[in-house]
């Protein structure tokens, strides 16, 4: 993706004298549970200037730990002004280790940005005709796209992934999400939809999911009195590419009029997927006047399936599935968590504009949300053969979410 390519190639281009003394500080990062885990540590520019007051935009940063192997990292421009605000980097835990995290900026004649491999992706690929489609990082629409008949979109919509598992939401008034299920930790969703079909397992995965008209793997709906109205983006719908990288990918989708019975509302949906990680974060704003709108999530419920839903230890709310569901007809495990639900439902109400075979999750009145969406399936790891194995990882993942790594 562009931004990252243009904000690093600047570290490499500016240099000033090579006599230049090297600039070195650190940071302290706890990991508080005795969880082995892969985190993404996010440090802001004002972080990072507080250790470094001297550094500025000529220099290459360098990130490494105590045994000086270097640690992978993106500069991510999280506004869209064209200048980086925030260092996310991807570090490996032992339970409860506290590692140390050495900084250096240099502006030494020749030296370069170190480079690293793309865990993480966003790709929405636009086009006319197949198998011809070019990416686009930000792209609008309203009505339904599908009656157009010179255009197509790669995937139905934007897709992102991890070296877990990846998504695709689908860019028109159904407004769905779907799960693809990999067997690979390479980038592949930008190969597929174009001459592949990926209803058809192969050597990096499938399209495990049927999702109907249901909310899918987590897609969002407001109930205002006795209705459930979907997220349609009829009236104007823009998707906005944040960043992508070895640590992580953010995409935005902002929904403009959007009408919850009769008034219209401004409504922000911040998709994030980390290294590592099982699951994929949601940040929904909704702008408006919110009294009695109340915002809802939801599983599919297509084919035979064990429900559960519970409180944590770790103090959040957790909504799951797990059985032979699928479209490979093996085991496939999914999860909603957040801190904010309130009543897990088995269907939608009979008022629900389309919405059916779903398990709603309702999340409290406001106009700030947070939810994550996991998926287990066992092609891509022998843990999620069974619902015990499902229900650990599930455990672990809670408790990560709940216990970020501390700065100091």
């Amino acid at each position: 993706m562009r931004y990252l390519t243009i904000l690093l190639s600047a570290f490499s281009v500016l240099f000033v004298s090579c006599d230049e003394k090297k600039k070195d500080a650190f940071f302290m990062l706890q990991n508080e549970i005795d969880i082995a885990r892969t985190e993404v540590v996010v440090i802001s520019k004002k972080q990072l200037l507080e250790k470094l007051p001297e550094f500025d935009e000529r220099h290459v940063l360098v990130l490494k730990d105590i045994t000086g192997t270097l640690i992978p990292y993106q500069l991510d421009d999280m506004n869209q002004d064209g200048i980086w605000d925030e260092v996310a980097m991807a570090v490996d835990f032992t339970p409860n280790e506290e590692k140390k995290v050495i900084v250096s900026a240099s502006a030494k004649a020749g030296q370069k940005q170190p480079q690293f491999s793309k865990m993480t992706d966003v790709h929405f690929g636009v086009g006319t005709a197949k198998p011809m489609a070019s990416e686009v990082q930000k792209y609008t629409r309203s009505y339904d796209p599908r009656e157009k008949d010179s255009l197509f979109f790669q995937m139905e919509g934007p897709a992102w992934e991890n070296d877990k598992v990846g998504f695709r939401m689908y860019f028109d008034p159904r407004n769905g999400i779907d799960i693809f299920g990999k067997t690979t930790t390479e980038p592949t969703l930008h190969k597929q939809g174009l001459s592949t079909d990926y209803h058809e397992k192969a050597d990096w995965g499938m399209d495990i999911l049927k999702v109907g008209n249901s909310l899918g793997a987590g897609s969002i709906a407001f109930k205002h009195q006795d209705s459930l109205y979907r997220l349609t983006g009829w009236n104007g719908t823009r998707f906005e590419a944040i960043t992508e990288g070895p640590a992580r990918a953010i995409f935005r989708m902002t929904y403009l009029d959007e009408y919850i019975g009769d008034k219209s509302y401004h409504i922000v949906h911040t998709v994030t997927i980390e290294k590592g990680d099982w699951f994929y974060k949601s940040d929904v704003e909704l702008h408006g006047i919110t009294d009695g709108i109340k915002l809802y999530t939801g599983i599919v419920n297509l084919k035979e399936n064990r429900l559960k839903f519970y409180n944590s230890d770790d103090g959040v709310d957790v909504l799951y599935s797990f059985g032979k569901q699928s479209e490979n007809d093996d085991h496939l495990g999914m999860a909603i968590i957040t801190s904010q639900s309130l009543t897990a439902y088995l269907d939608a109400p009979s008022d629900s504009n389309g919405i059916t075979n779903t398990y709603l999750l309702d999340l409290k009145e406001g106009k700030n949300h947070t939810f994550y969406f996991m998926s287990g399936w066992e092609a891509s790891d022998k843990q999620f053969n069974t619902i015990e194995g499902f229900e650990k990882n599930l455990k672990q993942s809670t408790k990560m979410i709940n216990s970020p790594i501390t700065i100091q």
